[in-house]
């Protein structure tokens, strides 16, 4: 395989990580990628060149400086964005005297490539032609991290999304979250009315990315599997209600819901860690209405 001269970098969140995976992989050959441990993890069952920053100390800014001057790149590809990417971009070019076209300019001004890569990637995810997915059983995400529980709908709305899931499909469930979620996960599955598969905290990253991909039908918080659910291609219905529209999956195969009474405008916020009573008013029919041409696939 030839080797790239390209390295694309990309620390953040999990499910941002996910949304830029159709740009990744259009780039022919394969960059080498600049990232964490976690964005590793989740992106080596597909890339095989990384470099990883394991922290966010000084000392590991300039391991990755050096790493990346060893490595002599022509482009350096900023997915990042911010002002820690901003400085390591100018950084790795002022080292590699490197003509890169994406991070800064010959007088090194900023020029992000975030969005333009973003757009490429939604591009790309909507000329993709559409799968049908096995019906084999339905993935109920309704983890989030801890910090940001308030986008997880009350136990009993699962367990009626759950109800009216099964009665159209007759599929088994599997239940997905972290680690510090199984109690959560285990205590929605303990009040269905059949038995669900618990697999949160049981899977690695590439595991997890095969489980959404060979679904059926996705359900899920605004989380990583939301967003890594419509990239592999599945029918994926994302549950808003503290965070931004800005979040939702832009492909023909994934569609959000809210509660239209609580937001009659139909604007959410920018993102809260306030809980209150977002969820009660969601319709999962509505979801499933939307997508019913790729669930009859």
């Amino acid at each position: 395989m030839p080797t790239s001269n390209t390295a694309v970098m990309k620390f953040s969140a999990l499910g941002d990580i996910a949304a830029k995976l159709p740009f990744l992989r259009q780039m022919t050959p394969p960059p080498c990628i600049i990232t964490s441990p976690l964005g590793k993890a989740f992106l080596e069952d597909e890339f095989k060149s990384f470099i990883v920053m394991p922290d966010k100390t000084i000392k590991s800014h300039l391991r990755l400086i050096r790493d990346v001057r060893s490595r002599g790149f022509q482009d350096i590809i900023d997915l990042q964005g911010n002002d820690r990417s901003r400085f390591l971009s100018k950084a790795f070019v002022l080292a590699n005297k490197a003509q890169s076209h994406n991070g800064f300019n010959k007088n090194y001004k900023y020029q992000p490539f975030s969005q333009m890569a973003q757009k490429i990637s939604r591009d790309a995810q909507a000329a993709q032609a559409f799968q049908p997915k096995p019906r084999d059983y339905i993935v109920l995400n309704a983890g989030s991290s801890a910090k940001w529980s308030a986008k997880r709908p009350p136990l009993w709305k699962w367990q009626e999304f759950a109800i009216i899931l099964d009665e159209r499909f007759n599929l088994p469930f599997k239940m997905t979250g972290s680690k510090d979620e199984i109690e959560y996960v285990s205590n929605i599955a303990e009040q269905l009315p059949f038995e669900a598969e618990i697999v949160a905290g049981k899977t690695t990253l590439s595991e997890l990315k095969s489980l959404l991909s060979n679904a059926f039908l996705t359900v899920s918080t605004d989380s990583a599997a939301m967003h890594i659910s419509a990239v592999e291609g599945t029918p994926t219905i994302g549950i808003f209600g503290s965070t931004t529209q800005k979040s939702i999956p832009n492909v023909p195969w994934a569609t959000a819901l809210w509660d239209h009474v609580y937001y009659p405008d139909g604007k959410l916020p920018k993102c809260t860690a306030e809980h209150s009573n977002y969820y009660d008013g969601i319709k999962i029919e509505q979801g499933l209405e939307e997508l019913e041409g790729f669930l009859k696939a």
